[in-house]
């Protein structure tokens, strides 16, 4: 592909991008789908004699299926099934955005069908003793041990997400009634979540005793509004999150990987445990459907014994 053919693709792609932002799609999606299509982009320059988007027919969407099946970098490690989904999800999308444009008269990715992604169980979810462990690991007694603290309470309590808890404002909380609003959420979906008591109490001692003392120092520290910030008063990365989670999971004797997604999941099961309605939970973890909720969620070991005893002939007493 030369580089005039390339320039009409790239248009294409920057009006695509256009057109998510004017429907108010969040910017890590639009960062998401432009990533995506330049993959096939690239894909199809590379791989194909293709030169025109006119001249793109379900054959050749149908080998880029394939290529994505195939395919594996340069560590041998191949793409997963939900991937493979996503990469070809954004491609149907931006199909279907150009002939809703007018720029293509059909749509050559109707007949594409996404592989089945597998129901695969969450591998770590921790014990109500194991949370209670995660809990008390953090030294309260300083500012950076108190606000991993309040962090853990917050997560495990709301089951919100990593990039939501590093977003949240100082406005976002309403700790008199026990309340998180969450905003722009996955496919920028505002919620509002319910906060518990210990969660609370947590936030609050944070609040008015260690970010405090996280701002100390900085002119404009009243501007600062987000909750939880780094030792240096500002806005945490991902691994601002990540790395104290893995060091408190360490000091607690539990030796699985804990990440924000783990206190997700463990939120949602102990819920499921606690016989929540499987609709609550799915509107508090902010999932479109409700076959993504049961994913996340299992039936702990443990019941499903206790009903095999009670019911199985051979274990009735």
């Amino acid at each position: 592909m030369d580089d005039q053919h390339r320039r009409r693709f790239d248009l294409l792609v920057a009006r695509f991008v256009e057109h998510m932002q004017v429907l108010g799609w969040s910017p890590r999606t639009i960062d998401g789908y432009r990533s995506q299509v330049r993959f096939f982009l690239a894909w199809l320059g590379e791989q194909t004699d293709v030169e025109e988007v006119t001249a793109i027919t379900p054959e050749v969407l149908h080998a880029y299926q394939t290529h994505l099946y195939g395919f594996s970098d340069a560590n041998g490690r191949s793409l997963s099934i939900a991937t493979q989904a996503a990469r070809l999800s954004v491609v149907r999308s931006f199909f279907r955005y150009l002939v809703k444009s007018d720029v293509l008269l059909y749509e050559p990715s109707a007949s594409l069908e996404l592989p089945k992604r597998k129901g695969i169980l969450p591998r770590s979810i921790l014990s109500k003793q194991e949370m209670a462990r995660l809990l008390a690991a953090p030294d309260a007694t300083t500012p950076l041990g108190l606000r991993d603290r309040a962090m853990i309470e917050v997560l495990y309590s709301t089951g919100i997400r990593n990039a939501e808890l590093r977003a949240l404002q100082v406005y976002d909380l309403d700790l008199e009634r026990g309340l998180l609003r969450v905003n722009q959420g996955k496919n920028a979906k505002d919620r509002v979540v319910p906060l518990g008591d210990a969660a609370c109490t947590w936030l609050r001692e944070y609040l008015s005793e260690a970010r405090p003392r996280l701002l100390a120092g900085h002119h404009d520290a009243g501007a600062e509004p987000t909750v939880f910030l780094s030792k240096n008063g500002k806005r945490l990365f991902p691994l601002g999150v990540l790395y104290p989670l893995k060091k408190h999971a360490r000091k607690a004797g539990i030796e699985r990987v804990v990440t924000p997604h783990t206190l997700r999941h463990t939120f949602a099961t102990h819920l499921l445990a606690g016989h929540a309605d499987i609709r609550h939970i799915q509107a508090m973890l902010g999932h479109a459907s409700v076959a993504t909720t049961q994913i996340y969620t299992r039936v702990e070991v443990t019941d499903l014994k206790a009903v095999h005893r009670r019911c199985h002939p051979r274990e009735r007493r």
